[in-house]
């Protein structure tokens, strides 16, 4: 009897718990322990069955070690799917390794979320044997969508002739992505006219790349291209460019064009670049213009540099040169350096020791093996970066030793700001060391 009563109360109080409150709950457990505790009540299964956010993640497969079984696993999310009532706003899918891809129901699963006012969604591809797979053309329904991943291995097809854009979308995510006609990216983000962030890394089937996105803030870019134009970018303030691999067939002028009008056509607030664009970069003479300012730019960084390679050391100089207002500056080495073609002569400096940095602050460089032309560099950045504060180092080879060499280096060279220290990155968790300079 005592504990019939203890049962009723037990399932009054759940059953009292207000809906908002059970819906906070819910969408923050495991999805398989959120269906678990439909049993509480009816108000918990009624939740349960009208959750906005479904998240079937790595664990859902069994990614603390138990063994999965694919069938079983993807008609549990059709069934979850094909019961549920109300919409849903967040749909993630984890697609494990060793998938069974004729017993998956996506095109199944993207339709219903197409009906169902689905407003991010995100599916994760770790199977790749099996070569790229077709991504369902009702995503093109979605037309609620403000949030778009897709990663690793997805054909993305030609959108539907009636197809007039996701007025929403605002995140754009594409990684690992083909394209089955080369305009379909233009076409597609030329029909995303409320675009904030864009995100494209390690796509195939689209050698010329062309940004048009009036409200773009962010973008992330890392591939391989022929060229890359800009036409309409005016709200951009952060850019990553990346590029693979240096193919004969790229346009340098439409290239050298594009980055030239980030200077004149955005506020520019953040921008990176890889060493294999700089020494593009280099090659097509970007810098030989000295009406190219970015003077918005606070941050730039610039990674993965061979400043053995004398077109890329000078254009190292002259980037910073065209960024006078920058408060922070990241450098990163390569780690293979090929052997200087020409040497780093002290001509470089002679006619730029008379530009000055008035705003640069902190300055990160990774990677540094004592080389001259890399003590050159901070030799010149010293001289030039009259208010510097912070200046964070870290060697390209683990040791003691190397680490003593580079600061000693490092300390001997002449500043133009008193105020200037010296940090050690010895490790990415571990403590910086100071060393006044």
């Amino acid at each position: 009897m005592a504990c019939s009563k203890s049962f009723h109360r037990s399932e009054d109080f759940f059953s009292n718990v207000l809906d908002i409150v059970c819906d906070k709950i819910l969408k923050h457990l495991p999805i398989w322990i959120a269906a678990q505790a439909s049993v509480l009540s009816k108000r918990w299964r009624s939740a349960w069955l009208s959750l906005k956010k479904l998240n079937f993640d790595a664990y859902f497969w069994g990614a603390d070690g138990r063994d999965y079984d694919w069938p079983k696993c993807s008609s549990i999310i059709s069934s979850i799917l094909f019961h549920h009532n109300g919409p849903v706003h967040d749909f993630q899918l984890y697609i494990p390794t060793s998938t069974n891809w004729d017993g998956m129901n996506l095109s199944q699963w993207i339709c219903f979320l197409s009906k169902n006012g689905v407003r991010k969604i995100v599916i994760t591809n770790c199977y790749r044997d099996i070569g790229f797979v077709d991504i369902s053309p009702y995503i093109f329904r979605c037309s609620e969508l403000v949030y778009l991943e897709l990663i690793n291995g997805f054909y993305l097809n030609s959108r539907p002739t009636d197809f007039s854009g996701f007025p929403k979308l605002k995140h754009l995510l594409l990684v690992d992505i083909m394209f089955r006609n080369k305009n379909n990216f233009s076409t597609l983000i030329g029909s995303c006219k409320m675009l904030v962030t864009l995100k494209l890394v390690g796509w195939s089937g689209m050698d010329h790349v062309v940004i048009d996105a009036p409200r773009l803030q962010t973008l992330i870019l890392k591939g391989d291209f022929q060229s890359l134009a800009f036409r309409n970018v005016r709200s951009l303030e952060s850019i990553s460019l990346h590029m693979y691999t240096w193919k004969q067939k790229l346009v340098f002028a439409k290239t050298v064009n594009a980055v030239n009008l980030l200077a004149s056509s955005c506020q520019l607030r953040s921008m990176e670049f890889n060493g294999q664009l700089c020494k593009f970069l280099a090659g097509g003479g970007i810098m030989n213009s000295t009406s190219v300012t970015f003077k918005h730019l606070d941050k730039l960084c610039l990674s993965n540099l061979n400043l053995n390679d004398f077109g890329v050391f000078d254009y190292l100089l002259s980037m910073i040169k065209c960024c006078p207002y920058i408060k922070t500056l990241d450098i990163s080495v390569s780690k293979n350096q090929m052997n200087p073609g020409e040497n780093v002569d002290q001509h470089v400096f002679d006619f730029k020791y008379n530009y000055k940095l008035d705003h640069l602050r902190d300055v990160t460089i990774e990677g540094l093996m004592g080389s001259t032309a890399e003590l050159k560099f901070v030799e010149y950045l010293f001289a030039i970066s009259v208010v510097l504060e912070n200046v964070f180092f870290k060697s390209g080879e683990p040791g003691v030793e190397t680490e003593l060499k580079i600061s000693r280096a490092l300390m001997a060279l002449p500043r133009a700001s008193p105020k200037a220290r010296l940090f050690s990155k010895r490790n990415r968790f571990g403590a910086n060391n100071h060393m006044s300079l």
